[in-house]
Order: structure tokens, then sequence, then C-alpha cells
């Protein structure tokens, strides 16, 4: 199930006895868990009615005993188990025994960063007992949402560009941007909203940097492509993540050849680092469609190559060279 429909079954409070959450997104398991003891647990019976174990750390008899401890003060008991697909092979067989009967009056959640699927039988068996949550990486306006909650958490308020360039720089990880936004709420503390420059300041995430490249590489300025990219590299900038966010201006700028400009209310807006830079079609027009088009298998190449273990650095520089150089023939 979503996460979505996870939050509207407990809303109608109707539990499962075994919950799977899987997935890359490890802040939205966490946030599933503060949801159910929310909902599951009385008021002050966390010391006797909830457990949290460790995978590595625990045997399958731990867990069965947790669960199946019957509560004293809430309607159900909450066992919670962190990567529990890392206990050890003896166990394993008696966690799933217990997943195929659970105890009613019991609420077991099991955690896991992975994305588990059919590859071994205990794999399978799990997500066959459970009621599994996919904890994947929110998109599109969903991402928004959850970002903005994560911030009114903190007491803190975005403007719309400097949650935009937060979420470009974090690449939507929801972890790197809770940690960001403990940076910003302390950075920022007492102001009615945390802009653009705020967020450059504190993530790093120079934007007016990033334009200049992109400017550069439309405009076929080889060398002045390299500086910039070497200035963003020495400021601290991940030349990997530095991949995702030019192929955004690329785009951007292909986008903006193709149109005559911004079509406002829900239509194409350009990449954040390009915002207000001026005659932004005449500079994206330098360029050739079929240029820009030989452009993103450039980057494809670069990404499928850092993917293989190749040193970053020099691959994005390969890529820079290659797209403000001749992309046809690169």
């Amino acid at each position: 199930m979503t996460f979505s429909a996870f939050q509207e079954a407990v809303e109608r409070r109707e539990f499962a006895p075994v919950y799977l959450f899987h997935g890359e997104e490890s802040y939205i398991a966490r946030l599933g868990v503060a949801i159910l003891k929310r909902a599951v647990l009385a008021p002050g019976s966390e010391p006797f009615d909830f457990a949290s174990l460790t995978g590595r750390e625990t045997t399958a008899e731990a867990i069965v005993a947790a669960a199946g401890t019957v509560p004293m003060l809430s309607e159900r008991r909450l066992t919670v188990v962190y990567e529990f697909d890392e206990l050890a092979q003896t166990h394993r067989t008696k966690l799933l025994e217990y997943m195929k009967d659970p105890v009613e009056c019991s609420c077991l959640a099991l955690i896991t960063s992975k994305r588990l699927g059919s590859k071994n039988k205990f794999e399978r068996e799990a997500l066959g007992s459970a009621a599994v949550v996919e904890c994947n990486r929110p998109d599109g306006e969903t991402l928004v949402a959850m970002v903005d909650r994560m911030a009114s958490e903190r007491d803190v308020s975005l403007t719309r560009d400097a949650l935009l360039v937060l979420l470009d720089w974090t690449d939507g990880r929801l972890s790197r941007i809770g940690n960001e936004l403990d940076k910003l709420s302390s950075y920022a503390e007492g102001r009615p909203a945390v802009t653009l420059d705020d967020v450059e300041q504190v993530v790093g995430a120079k934007a007016s940097s990033l334009r200049d490249l992109a400017l550069s590489v439309a405009e076929q300025r080889q060398g002045d492509a390299l500086a910039r990219l070497a200035e963003l590299i020495e400021g601290g900038m991940d030349a990997a993540q530095l991949v995702s966010q030019l192929y955004g201006c690329w785009m951007g700028l292909w986008m903006a050849r193709m149109q005559p400009g911004p079509r406002h209310g829900g239509g194409w807006r350009p990449h954040h680092a390009l915002m207000g830079v001026p005659d932004l079609r005449e500079r994206a027009l330098k360029r050739t469609s079929r240029e820009y088009a030989r452009g993103v298998g450039l980057f494809y190449r670069a990404d499928l190559d850092i993917r293989k273990g190749m040193p970053p650095e020099p691959t994005v520089g390969l890529l820079v060279y290659g797209l403000a150089g001749d992309a046809d023939r690169a």
C-alpha cells in the first residue's frame, strides 16, 4: 500500500497486526512509526506497551516475546524492529512463523531501508505475510507538501523559490532535507520566512554559480564553463549531484528554445537557476534542437559512468567539456 493509504487506514483505526515498511526513504518509515505510536499507544503507556529493537542486535525470540506480550495500558502493544532483514539466518524462520500467526492485540512494525523483492524466500514470505507500506521517494506536489510539513514541524516557513532550491540541491531526499531544515531553523530563527539567500548560505546551493555555468555551456564558452565548474566543486558541491542540477538547466534551456516564454498557471517554468535570466530564449537559441537532444545522451553517459564507479569529478568535467563544445561531435 502507499503511505497515504496507510495513513488513511490508521485514521479509520484499521490496524494490521504486522506492518512491513520498505524502501529508500527511511524518513517515511520513521514517520509511519510516529503515526502508529500516536494512534496505538495510550498517553503515558510507552514504557509499558512499546519496544524498539534492531535486527542485527536482537533475536527472533526477543521479537516474538515483545510482540506477544499483552498490553498493559493501551489497546494494542507496539513493537518496532529496525533493519529487521539483518536478523541472523538462524532466526528468520521463527520470525516468519510469528508473522503468519500474529497476536491480534499487538502491532509489529518491521522496518528496512532496502527495497525487498522476490530474490530469496525470506523476503518473499515476509512481504506476503504483512501489510506492506511502500516508502518510496515522493515527487511533484506530494514532495512539496511533505517538505512543507517537515518545515512547519520545525517552525520554519520557506518561500517558494527557497523550497524549490532546497529540493533540487538535496536531490529530493527527505533525510537530507530534514538535516538542512534543522540548520535553517537555527539560522533563520525569528524571521518570517526562509529565503533563497538563506538556503544558499546554509545549504551551499549557489544558484547564481550554477546559472553562470549553464549559460556558459549554452553559449559554447568552453573555457569559462570549465572554470565555473571548478568554482562549484571547490566550493563544496558534490560533483555527481551537479550532473542532476546541470541536466535540469539543460532541459530548461531546451524548453526555453521551444517555447516563447514561461506559461504561468501550471505550465512550463524554467529551472530555478535560470529564473530571472534576461533574454533566456535568445540565449537558448544559440544551440539547435539537435544539439540539445545529443546533449541528453552525454548526460546519460556521464550518469552511467558514475554509477559504474568512475571518478565523479573528471566525469563531470568531460560532460561539461562536451556540452560546451560541439554536442554533435561530442
